[in-house]
């Protein structure tokens, strides 16, 4: 998109599509791009800008700032969040900006230093939630949302309008369609809503902050915050959907448990696999659902994305020298790095000459303090009594599962 676009009365979008990184933050799989949200926010006395982005999309940024207002004539900077996709273009654009304050946290202000090695800069730290700015006729109120997901974030409230800039809060990936980023603008906004792409973002990039983000749902609560417009730095504007995205969040990260079972299964040639029909049919038994992972296959934003709200997993691998399959160790020591280890947990394998490696996993299961509730394991294929076992273990887990958060 080449034009800015107006947001309400006085705020203007004048971020970027991003169509070219192919893993966001080097780790996350976005084939539909991600955008990267800058706002202008007018008042009548004074300009703001929320935020910017990477520094490879300064021109497009800049460009888009200059049909809107002259760059010079703004007199706040507002970092939300010190990401480099947020913050990367600063350094160049602070030279268009002369008479600017920067307005920050005092954490934002030591990674910025540390980012950047900026010398000679005028800012306003922010602390505590009751620092205010006026532009003339619109007000922003700075609230300290640590954690979101890094210690530095803050949020902005414009007051006059009811606007909510999150930042990576309630964010998420896949490119704006063309002229549009508010929701009510974007056909099919369902996609961006329910279609894996707000969940994804959050499975990948907050999930092991859910705790900061009920502490910040609860805290814009407390301070009275009525939400009328919701602004992320990625993905669409919320306004008739800004309720719904926001219960959304809420839900995944306390979590609301749903009625299925992962089974996330590494196979090399196959023996491993041919367990899963019949675990599938002892989750049902059980009265679930199960959801199949390939970990040799799926993205790591999926593997998140359907572990958050399960409340039990079956895990299933071949020893592999000796050890763990390292699609499965990876996989692993992934849900452990984002605390997703709350969950029931059984297992099953196969082995060719030697076994050992479903020992380790169930040791590195413990470890991390899953509930490990059993396991089956095989040398070579998988025999009739074999399935049965794997059947109604995957019955037990499921049902010990259930039973216990009441589903």
């Amino acid at each position: 998109m080449t034009k800015p676009l107006r947001v309400t009365q006085s705020v203007y979008w004048v971020g970027v599509n991003d169509f070219s990184t192919k893993l966001f933050e080097g780790l996350w799989d976005i084939p539909e791009g991600v955008s990267y949200n800058s706002y202008l926010i007018i008042g009548s006395e004074k300009i703001a800008l929320i935020d910017s982005v990477g520094e490879k999309f300064l021109e497009e940024h800049l460009n888009k700032i200059e049909q809107v207002i002259n760059p010079s004539r703004i007199e706040y900077l507002i970092i939300n969040h010190m990401e480099p996709d947020h913050t990367s273009a600063i350094p160049k654009i602070l030279s268009v900006m002369p008479k600017v304050k920067v307005v920050l946290t005092p954490a934002a202000f030591q990674i910025l230093k540390a980012f950047y090695h900026i010398e000679t800069l005028e800012t306003i730290i922010v602390k505590g939630d009751d620092t205010v700015i006026d532009l003339g006729g619109k007000t922003l109120r700075f609230i300290q949302t640590p954690f979101l997901h890094w210690p530095e974030t803050m949020s902005t409230y414009l007051i006059e309008e009811e606007v909510l800039f999150s930042c990576d809060l309630c964010g998420s990936f896949k490119h704006l369609p063309e002229g549009a980023i508010v929701d009510t603008n974007i056909e099919n906004i369902e996609q961006y809503i329910y279609g894996g792409v707000l969940k994804g973002y959050f499975a990948g990039v907050f999930s092991k902050y859910r705790d900061h983000v009920l502490k910040a749902m609860e805290k814009f609560k407390a301070l009275g915050l009525k939400i009328k417009v919701l602004a992320p730095s990625h993905g669409p504007v919320y306004t008739i959907h800004a309720k719904e995205v926001m219960d959304l969040w809420t839900s995944w990260s306390k979590p609301d448990y749903t009625k299925k079972v992962v089974v996330a299964v590494g196979s090399m040639y196959g023996f491993t696999f041919k367990f899963v029909e019949s675990i599938v049919k002892g989750i049902k038994e059980a009265g679930g659902e199960a959801v199949i992972l390939n970990l040799v296959e799926d993205s790591p934003v999926k593997m998140l994305e359907m572990v958050i709200d399960a409340p039990a997993l079956i895990i299933g691998m071949p020893t592999y020298e000796y050890d763990l399959f390292p699609p499965v160790n990876y996989f692993v020591n992934l849900l452990g790095l984002k605390k997703l280890t709350d969950k029931f947990v059984g297992v099953f394998g196969t082995f060719a000459w030697a076994g050992g490696g479903l020992k380790r996993l169930i040791d590195l299961l413990n470890t991390l303090g899953f509930k490990y509730l059993g396991g089956v394991e095989v040398k070579g294929s998988p025999l009739l009594e074999d399935l049965e076992k794997a059947k109604a273990l995957a019955k037990l887990i499921a049902e010990t599962a259930f039973k216990e958060h009441k589903l």
